[in-house]
């Protein structure tokens, strides 16, 4: 955990190997996730740590071409202890009203692959209703 190694790196993606073309074949594109509920200080000055942190991990010796830094503050569902269990008592209800079905990342996961599959189930959900 980023948080208990004192880092401030949440994850971090070789956007360029999982969408080839989106650097040079001798360069790799890099995405990283910093900050989050644990450490929102990141947002003060985040551009350091973060490249401090990728080239310790990663061996990099040079410094980046280029950096571009988004930030979006409290931009991420926390689950906070009973998450499950809430959704639970919530898909019972949902269950009981016909034609109705929730999808979002607000239940079993905020990334896309997360999302995709809440629509997925709640699609399903309402064709095997039919």
């Amino acid at each position: 955990m980023p948080f208990i190694e004192k880092r401030s790196l949440l994850a971090c993606t070789f956007s360029s190997v999982k969408f080839p073309g989106r650097a040079p074949d001798d360069q790799v594109l890099l995405r990283a996730f910093a900050g989050g509920a644990l450490q929102p200080e990141m947002f003060d000055d985040p551009e350091t740590r973060i490249e401090k942190d990728l080239c310790e991990l990663l061996g990099i010796k040079e410094r980046p071409l280029f950096t571009e830094v988004a930030k979006w503050e409290r931009s991420m569902p926390q689950y906070e202890v009973g998450h499950l269990d809430r959704i639970q008592r919530i898909e019972g209800e949902v269950k009981t009203m016909p034609g109705f079905a929730l999808a979002g990342n607000a239940y079993r996961g905020a990334g896309i692959p997360d999302c995709i599959r809440s629509g997925e189930t709640a699609a399903e959900s309402l064709v095997t209703e039919a």
